[in-house]
């Protein structure tokens, strides 16, 4: 029995899309699998939340995806209104939700995005076993990280850049 085959779904979905895509499997498509991955990191919250909970978490994961894809510069006055509609749309369900929910939103998008961008470092060369291990090195830091601390690195990043300027 090796260390792998107690592996938690998050663990080995991970592991699934980093050997695609260094090509330790047969070629497939390692995109699933990255996806895969980064949901199964995206579910594992640490917090159990009830279906209609998670629900309304993934909603709102969504609506800050579209949200921050709209803010991005240039579009014109349909795209700052298509914002403004979203920015609505999200403030409602904080509403309904409420804010442990957008939170916990917040930090799962986070996490999906950190996981996506580590993958992306590793999907245009092979692997080495090296970059294997700083990948689950990585992905354990990522999901450890509670809302508390990223507000706070969020913070420190903020602070650090404002008395860089």
């Amino acid at each position: 029995m090796t260390e792998h085959d107690n592996a938690s779904a998050p663990e080995a979905a991970l592991r699934k899309a980093v050997e695609q895509l260094c090509g330790f499997d047969e070629p497939g498509d390692g995109n699933e699998a990255v996806q895969e991955a980064t949901q199964a990191l995206a579910d594992g919250s640490g917090k159990a939340w009830t279906p209609d909970q998670e629900t309304q978490i993934r909603a709102m994961v969504d609506q800050i995806r579209k949200l921050r894809d709209l803010k991005r510069p240039g579009g014109g006055r349909w795209r700052r209104r298509r914002e403004s509609w979203a920015r609505a749309r999200l403030e409602d369900m904080l509403k309904a939700g409420g804010p442990e929910l957008l939170d916990e939103a917040e930090l799962r998008h986070w996490k999906c995005l950190a996981m996506v961008e580590l993958m992306l470092e590793f999907a245009g060369s092979p692997m080495k076993q090296d970059d294997v291990v700083k990948v689950l090195t990585h992905r354990e830091a990522v999901n450890a990280v509670t809302y508390e601390g990223y507000q706070q690195a969020k913070k420190a990043l903020a602070e650090k850049k404002a008395a860089a300027s």
